[in-house]
């Protein structure tokens, strides 16, 4: 069985953890500010070429551990979501025992529905990041910029109709959790609401830290090849 829900009150939509304060928003940059922010790091080491190139080698052995605590990280949160689909699994099997077969379809198209919008809005969500990072960088009179004003656009567009559709999804799952707790024991219903706010949650976390391994990869390997061009 799951852990024991926190608190008490009406159920919380799993994709609460997208809002606009969300911790993923917040914390995990997109590729394009983490690459500024190497480079604005970059510029604040002086020094003549020998310290310089020693503290490139810290940096890069810095960002060798880091890696490798973002590859474990990223192994644990594989785990997790395995098992979370085996409680689900577990979930589901209790459901089609216990409610109508419409109602059991409604809880497996809420269920697919709660991944499908997980993941559109965290891509939209990066790819306006890396847009508006775009625009925040280039030069006022620069030829590609009314392009990314025209792709913003578009991008804050699909994003208000992502969270459109996200508000439907959140009625719908409002809906699907009465019916549940209604049909389900206590613990089943722990259960049940515990796979469904996991699912969304380890999305967010397993894109996280996928971001922060091909950034912290990139960032290795140019770092790596500032070393051999400045080699004392």
């Amino acid at each position: 069985a799951s852990p024991p829900a926190e608190g008490g009150g009406s159920p919380k939509s799993p994709l609460e953890i997208l809002t606009s304060s969300s911790t993923y928003f917040q914390i995990s940059e997109p590729k394009a500010k983490l690459m500024t922010r190497y480079s604005r790091e970059m510029t604040l080491i002086n020094g003549d070429c020998c310290d310089l190139t020693k503290k490139k080698e810290e940096l890069v052995q810095r960002l060798g551990k880091k890696l490798l605590v973002l590859t474990n990280e990223q192994t644990s949160i594989a785990e997790e979501s395995n098992a979370n689909d085996l409680l689900g699994n577990e979930v589901a099997l209790k459901v089609t025992q216990k409610v109508r077969p419409a109602d059991a379809s409604k809880f497996r198209s809420y269920v697919d529905d709660v991944g499908y919008i997980t993941m559109l809005l965290l891509s939209l969500s990066g790819r306006l990041a890396r847009t508006d990072n775009a625009l925040h960088n280039i030069e006022p009179n620069h030829p590609d910029k009314k392009i990314l004003e025209s792709k913003r656009e578009r991008l804050l567009e699909q994003l208000d109709e992502a969270k459109e559709l996200k508000d439907d999804i959140d009625r719908r799952g409002s809906i699907i959790a009465r019916i549940l707790e209604q049909a389900l024991t206590p613990d089943e219903y722990a259960d049940y609401d515990y796979f469904v706010n996991m699912k969304a949650k380890l999305i967010v976390d397993s894109r996280e830290i996928a971001d922060k391994i091909t950034l912290g990869e990139e960032q290795l390997r140019a770092l790596k090849d500032t070393l051999v061009q400045s080699e004392c």
